[in-house]
């Protein structure tokens, strides 16, 4: 989704709890070309402290100053949360050590990375679109949106049509669809929100279950469009739902709320909207290789609401 995948790094499985039994790590050398994303930036002061609270193989998370990170290898994408370099870090456990001091990120005792130099990611301002150029796009996401793509996870509800034979988790989800209709069509009335919205936060496997994906990117394809007020209401019902979900999770639908996800959902948002099919078939590649269908979820939560927006 959102920032991350469904395991925050590529389906590599992390530790979220008691500290680990130490093994040797790597050499940890200081990387100095540094990207950090708008909102990772924020907690990277100095004087800063923190932890980490997740690790995983190619990133792992630190809450500092009680805002999250997630620091990774660069091919795990650009995101509001990250901070990424070519990093070799020792072997982390869940609750080492995490400060800022003078420009230096420092991680279990061990000097990271430089931040002096350090540049800030955030997604590009939405393009210039029509009713024209977003069928234009819709249509270039149709000739690809195929069963190879949808088969898994909730990526099928993009396609605008639920097959009949639609999986579980498909089925689990389309009370949630519903909802998010009503509250795109500014008709939403329903008080129980749990057979609602509820039915997809938390739904699927993994640190950003599917349901919370398809929720991220429909939040930030309403900012991409301007509908600020449609996207306040769709969070406002959403965030009273969030104990369904995981702290991960949370916090990615957070920065969605706030119209930031992963630079390859932007991508594929902009792409769709501006009805550039080169620019759509690059980020699709970008979204397939985030998390096992992450991307793909999210993506199809931006799509319900861009073909809500090309209805009118």
């Amino acid at each position: 989704m959102l920032v991350g995948d469904r395991e925050a790094d590529g389906g590599q499985s992390g530790r979220m709890g008691a500290r680990d039994e130490r093994r040797p790590g790597p050499a940890p050398t200081v990387c100095g070309d540094v990207e950090v994303g708008l909102l990772a930036d924020r907690a990277l002061r100095d004087r800063a402290a923190g932890q980490v609270v997740a690790v995983f193989q190619r990133s792992f998370y630190a809450v500092i100053d009680g805002i999250w990170i997630c620091v990774g290898q660069a091919g795990i994408g650009s995101g509001p949360l990250h901070v990424l370099g070519d990093f070799r870090w020792p072997r982390l456990a869940v609750g080492d050590p995490v400060r800022v001091a003078d420009s230096m990120l420092w991680i279990a005792g061990v000097p990271l990375a430089n931040l002096a130099s350090r540049t800030i990611w955030a997604p590009r301002d939405a393009p210039h679109w029509s009713i024209g150029s977003l069928q234009r796009g819709l249509d270039a996401v149709d000739a690809a949106w195929g069963d190879e793509l949808t088969s898994e996870g909730l990526a099928v509800l993009g396609s605008g049509r639920v097959p009949g034979d639609a999986s579980l988790l498909v089925r689990a989800a389309m009370p949630g669809l519903a909802a998010l209709e009503r509250i795109l069509s500014g008709s939403d009335h329903d008080a129980d929100r749990d057979a609602g919205l509820g039915s997809l936060i938390g739904l699927g496997p993994g640190l950003t279950p599917s349901g919370d994906d398809l929720i991220g990117g429909a939040l930030i394809a309403l900012a991409a469009l301007g509908r600020t007020e449609c996207r306040d209401a769709l969070w406002e019902q959403c965030r009273a739902l969030l104990d369904g979900t995981n702290d991960i999770s949370r916090v990615h639908l957070r920065a969605a709320a706030l119209g930031y996800g992963a630079a390859a959902l932007h991508a594929a948002i902009h792409a769709t909207m501006s009805g550039e099919g080169a620019g759509f078939r690059r980020a699709l590649a970008a979204l397939t290789a985030i998390g096992h269908t992450s991307g793909l979820d999210a993506f199809a939560g931006s799509l319900v609401v861009l073909r809500h927006e090309l209805r009118g």
